[in-house]
C-alpha cells in the first residue's frame, strides 16, 4: 500500500505520536520513513543579520542544525523501529512550504504529522502547518493528535 512516508518533526509530543504510528504503518506495510526535520532559516529570527559578526552569525546557525539534529535522533530513539528503514533529512525554511515540496520531489505515498494547536483567528489569519500540508499535498496526509 504505502512504500514511503514521510514524518515532518517539530520535536513536540504530537509530532512524536505520528512518528509512531508512521513506523507502525511501516511495520504492516513495508514502507520506507523518511524523519523530517524543517529549521526556520536564520533571517526569520534576526532582522538585520548583517549586523551581527560573521563567526556570531555562523555560531548561531550551527546551534540550529545541532537542535534539528537531535530532534531527529530523539524521535528515532523514542520509536520502536524493528524492520523498518528510517531515513533523516533536514531542511529550512518555511515549514509547510517545505513540507509540501519534499512530499513531491520525494514522491510520498504518505505525509504522517502531529497536530498543531493554533485556534481562532490566529487559525483563521496564518492556519497550522498542518492544515496547509493537508490542503497542498500531492499526497495522503494522516494527523495525528
Amino acid at each position: 500500500m504505502f512504500k514511503k512516508i514521510l514524518v515532518p518533526l517539530d520535536g513536540s509530543t504530537p509530532s512524536i505520536k505520528a512518528a509512531k504510528r508512521a513506523v507502525k504503518i511501516a511495520e504492516s506495510s513495508g514502507a520506507e520513513v523518511t524523519f523530517f526535520h524543517v529549521q526556520h532559516s536564520l533571517e526569520s529570527y534576526i532582522n538585520l543579520p548583517h549586523i551581527f559578526a560573521a563567526e556570531t552569525y555562523n555560531q548561531i546557525r550551527e546551534e540550529l542544525k545541532a537542535q534539528a539534529e537531535a530532534i531527529l535522533d530523539n524521535a528515532i530513539k523514542e520509536v520502536d523501529a524493528q524492520g523498518v528503514t528510517i531515513f533523516k533529512k533536514l531542511s529550512s525554511g518555511d515549514p509547510g512550504k517545505q513540507i509540501i515540496e519534499e512530499s513531491q520531489e520525494g514522491q510520498y505515498d504518505l505525509v504522517v504529522m502531529g497536530s498543531r494547536g493554533l485556534t481562532g483567528i490566529q487559525d483563521f489569519l496564518m492556519g497550522s502547518v498542518a492544515s496547509r500540508v493537508s490542503k497542498h499535498a500531492p499526497c495522503a496526509v494522516l494527523i495525528v493528535r
